[in-house]
Order: C-alpha cells, then structure tokens, then sequence
C-alpha cells in the first residue's frame, strides 16, 4: 500500500494537519488538572500521524476513542472546562478527515464541501458549551433514572427536529 502524500494538494496538507493535531489537542486540553501520560501522548501521536495518511482508516476511531477513554478514566468525575476543547478538536479532526477522505489524494478540495461542513461542524461545536454548562446543572442531582431518560427524550427530539430541518432545507432536483 502505497500512500499519496507527495501528490497532496494544499487544501489535502491543510486537512491533514488538522486531522494530525486535532486529537493532541483534545488530549492535551486535560491540562493543568490532569497532564496525561507521556506514553498516551504519543501513543495519540502515532495514531493520529497515521490517521492523518489514511483518513478512511480504522485508526482515525481508535485515536479518539483513546482520547475519550483517557478523558472518562483520567478526570476525577469533576468537569474541567478544558472538556469543551476536547470536544471541538475531535470533532475538528473528524470533519478534516471527511472531507481529506472524499477522493483520491491529487483531487483539489472543493470550497463548497469544505463550507458545507465547516458550517454543520460549527452547529455541532456550539452545542458542546450548551452541553457542559447542563452536565455542570444536573451534577448535583441524585442519581435518578429520570433525569436521563429527559436528557435522552430531548436529545432524540433536538436530532430529530434537526434532521427534519435539514430535509427540507435540502433543495432536490426534480425528475
């Protein structure tokens, strides 16, 4: 398997470095309350380097579940704002690789699909603070089932109403 990185254009070099950082960067949001390992450092890294050759790969999942996980068993149930960060790095580096992995290695990025998802990724992103600062509310709340099967109720309905949105908002071509 031979991997194109010399026919990269600028746009591919731009997205991949995005992809590349995106994951260190969410690792590296748990600082200063709590660095993670060297080890996990670069072992994100690595995964993330390869990630950033090969966006359609396994590897790009393995990199943020590796990231997620140290976020879950790194914190001590205590919710640092630095998960915000996390949370639109990943999802920076997620988007970069979409869009890195849309044709072969030579195509040129085309503009429009770069601002169709810059513009969904940034409706996404703004609802990580919306979802902190409710996570910060209900912490205090005792463990009750109820709770959750709200926050599960709303979420469905806000993807929903979301989807229906997009739907109709999407022109079609008429036969």
């Amino acid at each position: 398997m031979t991997f194109g990185w010399r026919e990269w254009t600028r746009g591919q070099w731009l997205l991949r470095v995005v992809v590349l950082l995106g994951p260190l960067v969410a690792l590296a949001a748990r600082w200063p309350s709590d660095p993670p390992p060297v080890w996990l450092m670069l072992l994100t890294l690595v995964l993330s380097a390869g990630w950033a050759v090969a966006p359609e790969s396994v590897v790009g999942g393995v990199a943020l579940a590796l990231v997620a996980f140290s976020w879950v068993a790194g914190t001590d149930g205590d919710l640092p704002s630095g998960a915000v960060l996390a949370a639109v790095a990943m999802l920076a580096a997620h988007l970069a690789a979409l869009v890195a992995s849309y044709g072969p290695d030579a195509l040129p990025v085309s503009a429009n699909v770069v601002r169709l998802w810059l513009w969904r990724g940034l409706g996404v992103a703004l609802v990580a603070p919306l979802v902190w600062l409710a996570a910060l509310a209900v912490r205090e709340v005792p463990g009750s089932g109820t709770v959750w099967l709200l926050g599960l109720a709303v979420a469905l309905s806000v993807t929903v109403v979301a989807a229906a949105v997009t739907q109709a908002a999407t022109p079609t071509e008429e036969s």
